[in-house]
């Protein structure tokens, strides 16, 4: 059984600054937050910025969620994005490492002998939170096993799980059609978890409660199961999702006890205001280097400070080709042009040069990636277009995603 990591959460790097720490021994504990400006760009066009750290604040870092089990538990058969742990994941409002499961057959068995390398590992002591979501006992029934042995194997492995730092999540098991005595097994198994879950899981996701997905003959209805009438589709891991997130947002996440404040552009600090992984912020208007702070503090009152700095470019740059080009067939053609964007600016610029026949058809396009802007520039390639007329159009985008206040154009004579 492999376990298939999925980042939900960018790694970027920004300097720090930290401030007024209570005592060495919590100055160790802090992290490095990654505090960006829409994730670390240097320029932008807008003044609507997106910032903040994704996650990985002084005092956590994302949290880990471990979906373990069979195929359920891994989202098989969902549409990209649409799995188990995709769509309950967009209802938990805090950034976190995913790790699914791809295991297709798991049996208890195997989840025991393999969690201390597939699951444990996975365990970060600054996390927001630690979770494994296991959702076991499937392959065990297909397997002939009775369901009390089944249930016994899924109590150690919970325990074992929580004995290695994670809040453990169990999910009850959903119906089939093969083998013949899987829904006696299954109703059994499930009624055992129902009534035994608070003394080795920290949550019970009693997927199996839910009258669309979770009764007898539920796997037969397409609206949310697969042909297969064994693994949900989007809409089947939609219910799931809904019936799994609220007890994850119902532990006591690190980020609860983490507030934050931002310097305004008048130099204040705002108030207050409960974490959050990224926000909305307005920069000052006016083209130029723009900086925003931030200060962080815990329950215990540690303040930390950071900061970021972008580029705002709001101005158009223009293109030019002032001269026409000509070329023989089987040569090397040059087209002259530059991108002309006034100070302050990003100093570089990406280009499209189209070369089109009289008549506007796109016989050749090419491109050319970070040229410095106010400068004379050249485009080279060899000439294996017909003999006749054509114009070449330069087209540009600066480095802050300005688009070219007008498209220059010159002939391009090919003989």
């Amino acid at each position: 059984m492999r376990i298939k990591p999925t980042v939900v959460v960018a790694m970027l790097a920004v300097a720090v600054t930290f401030a007024a720490v209570a005592a060495a021994s919590a100055e160790a504990l802090l992290l490095t937050p990654r505090f960006t400006i829409d994730s670390g760009a240097a320029f932008t066009n807008s003044t609507q910025a997106r910032i903040g750290d994704g996650g990985w604040s002084p005092f956590f870092n994302p949290g880990v969620l471990v979906w373990d089990g069979g195929s359920i538990a891994g989202g098989s058969g969902g549409s990209p994005g649409m799995g188990f742990s995709e769509q309950t994941m967009r209802l938990v409002p805090h950034p976190c490492v995913s790790y699914e499961s791809s295991s297709r057959h798991a049996l208890i068995a195997d989840m025991l002998s393999e969690a201390a390398t597939q699951v444990d590992a996975r365990y970060d002591s600054r996390g927001d939170q630690d979770v494994c979501v296991v959702m076991a006992g499937a392959g065990d029934i297909g397997s002939d096993r009775e369901p009390a042995d089944i249930y016994d194997g899924l109590v150690r492995y919970c325990l074992g799980r929580r004995a290695a730092g994670f809040r453990v999540v169990v999910v009850t098991l959903l119906p089939r059609c093969r083998p013949l005595h899987f829904e006696t097994d299954r109703t059994q198994l499930n009624g055992l978890i129902r009534d035994g879950w608070t003394a080795f899981a920290d949550g019970l996701a009693d997927v199996a409660a839910d009258a669309r997905i979770g009764d007898h003959g539920d796997n037969l209805d397409r609206r949310y199961y697969r042909p297969d009438a064994i693994h949900p589709n989007a809409g089947g891991y939609g219910v799931m999702a809904a019936a799994t997130a609220p007890v994850l947002n119902g532990f006591a996440w690190k980020s609860t006890d983490c507030r934050l404040r931002f310097r305004t552009p008048e130099g204040a600090w705002s108030g207050w205001r409960q974490y959050v992984a990224r926000t909305s912020w307005q920069l000052e208007a006016g083209d130029g280097p723009k900086t925003v702070d931030v200060e962080y503090s815990d329950e215990s009152g540690i303040l930390v400070t950071a900061s970021d700095t972008i580029g705002l470019d709001t101005v158009r740059p223009v293109t030019r080709a002032p001269y026409r080009a000509s070329a023989r067939r089987g040569t090397s053609a040059t087209l002259l042009f530059s991108v002309m964007d006034p100070e302050p600016c990003c100093g570089s610029a990406d280009v499209t040069i189209e070369i089109r026949t009289l008549g506007g058809r796109l016989v050749k396009t090419l491109r050319r990636f970070d040229r410095p802007t106010n400068a004379h520039l050249t485009a080279r390639f060899t000439c294996r277009l017909k003999a006749r007329n054509y114009r070449f159009f330069v087209l540009a985008t600066d480095a802050a995603g300005n688009r070219q206040a007008g498209v220059a154009s010159n002939r391009l004579v090919v003989r």
